[in-house]
């Protein structure tokens, strides 16, 4: 394989840390990566980042952060040092999209180039997954806000295949965020739009290409739709004030962030399906916007639900690539709160637990298990400076760690926990960082319950910025 195997464009305005905005990955087969510092001995497996790396086009440029083109990057750590590689999703959409040498489809804050004629027959949805990587049964998915599975090689990162699940269970739109059960099943919500929505949380069984529906409820218009939280027994689907308008997403050619309306005065609500069969139920919250559940566990007959939530939807326009690739301070800021849904009860009031924090991080193992004692995830300066620092959150306790590398961007700080350890602080946190004189992404390794750093890794390139990671043995 060729070190470079596609031409991308990177604009000559990029500088600094808001590189990471601009395209410029390439995609290399087999680099070295520089170590700084001591690895933990038993630091061993492939870390894999996935997110947008391709806006612009010769013909057209996409818009939204959210949007670009889906690259993915393995740095696999081993006995003799580290070594990069990075390759781009072959998605329907970036292989049609190169081709036409512009964007074919409407994206999360692009509007749908189709014409209207083609928009009612229906327009094909995007199958860019630019958001998430995880695991049904021992095979490795990337996974975005539309109803693909893209199958992948944790280690080549070759696309190897995409699984509709649209015909499979009538879904417009599913979370990004599924969880990987203990069987290996993969267990996620989607939205069938229509004259009213309804909710459909799923299992997909290790080897099987047919879902199975555990449990639905239908709404007047769902909310955005993003992630949701895992109980023991329960799905807790957060149904938010940001409202789908159904007619102008199906034939409408605006964007699929401008195809929802803030709406505070429909008030949100957080659903709890049971997984094992049986009526949902509903508690009514005040209006909320959220992307990221941090933790869900059982109390007696009660469930409780966190997750970082917003008062409005402004964070949709704060990450339009135009304002991040100007530096323009971030408005939203990202409460970590707290819901009791109480058994006697058909309203949850949030606990605001006193931090600012998003793409939140607690150990694996208490995931739809237990409550975990201590949370880990990216905040922003007062200034609103884009992720400025890493906070470590003592969620029994409230006191709060910062973590910074001067100077420098920081994305999602992945725990790692150590084989054999039992505290839910027994690890790394792996930190995709860029400071305005790196010449290549610096990940840090983070000790996680010192928050003092051991070592860092140098790509040989800047990977541009992305949302989630994940670690593979």
């Amino acid at each position: 394989m060729a070190a470079v195997i596609e031409r991308t464009t990177h604009s000559g305005t990029a500088r600094g840390r808001l590189r990471g905005f601009f395209d410029g990955a390439r995609e290399i087969d087999d680099a070295a990566a520089a170590v700084r510092g001591a690895l933990p001995p038993w630091l061993r497996g492939r870390l894999l980042l996935n997110g947008p790396a391709l806006w612009t086009l010769p013909r057209g440029a996409l818009e939204h952060w959210f949007d670009g083109y889906a690259m993915a990057h393995r740095l696999h750590i081993g006995e003799s040092g580290v070594r990069y590689r990075s390759r781009f999703a072959r998605s329907e959409v970036y292989r049609a999209s190169v081709a036409a040498g512009r964007p074919v489809s409407g994206e999360f804050g692009t509007a749908n180039p189709a014409s209207l004629w083609r928009r009612l027959k229906g327009a094909a949805t995007t199958d860019n997954p630019a958001v998430v990587l995880s695991r049904h049964g021992q095979r490795w998915v990337a996974v975005s806000e539309t109803p693909y599975l893209t199958y992948f090689d944790p280690d080549t990162l070759a696309t190897e295949e995409r699984l509709d699940l649209h015909p499979r269970l009538r879904i417009h739109v599913m979370s990004a965020h599924g969880y990987t059960l203990d069987d290996g099943s993969y267990l996620n919500v989607g939205v069938e739009y229509g004259p009213k929505c309804t909710y459909k949380v799923f299992r997909l069984p290790p080897g099987s290409r047919e879902p199975v529906v555990l449990g639905e409820f239908t709404v007047p218009k769902s909310g955005y739709l993003h992630g949701f939280g895992l109980a023991p027994g329960h799905a807790i689907v957060w149904d938010l004030a940001m409202r789908v308008q159904p007619l102008a997403m199906r034939f409408g050619g605006g964007s699929y962030k401008d195809n929802h309306r803030w709406q505070p005065e429909t008030g949100s609500a957080l659903v709890a399906v049971p997984l094992a069969g049986g009526e949902p139920r509903r508690w009514s919250i005040p209006p909320l916007m959220a992307f990221h559940a941090t933790q869900a566990w059982a109390e007696g007959d009660d469930l409780v639900l966190e997750l970082a939530g917003y008062g409005d939807a402004t964070v949709f326009d704060d990450l339009t690539l135009e304002r991040r690739r100007a530096g323009a301070p971030v408005r939203a800021r990202p409460r970590l709160l707290r819901y009791r849904l109480r058994k006697d009860s058909d309203r949850a009031d949030p606990e605001d637990l006193g931090c600012e924090m998003e793409l939140q991080q607690v150990h694996p193992s208490a995931t739809g298990k237990r409550s975990a004692r201590v949370c880990w995830g990216i905040a922003g300066s007062p200034a609103g400076e884009f992720t400025d620092h890493i906070v470590r959150l003592d969620l029994d306790r409230g006191p709060s760690v910062v973590w910074r590398r001067e100077g420098a961007t920081h994305l999602e700080p992945l725990f790692v926990p150590r084989p054999g350890g039992e505290a839910d602080d027994d690890g790394v946190l792996l930190v995709p960082t860029l400071a305005d004189s790196d010449a290549g992404t610096v990940v840090a390794v983070v000790d996680a319950a010192s928050m003092v750093q051991l070592a860092e890794i140098e790509a040989p390139q800047v990977v541009p910025f992305g949302f989630h990671a994940a670690f593979a043995a």
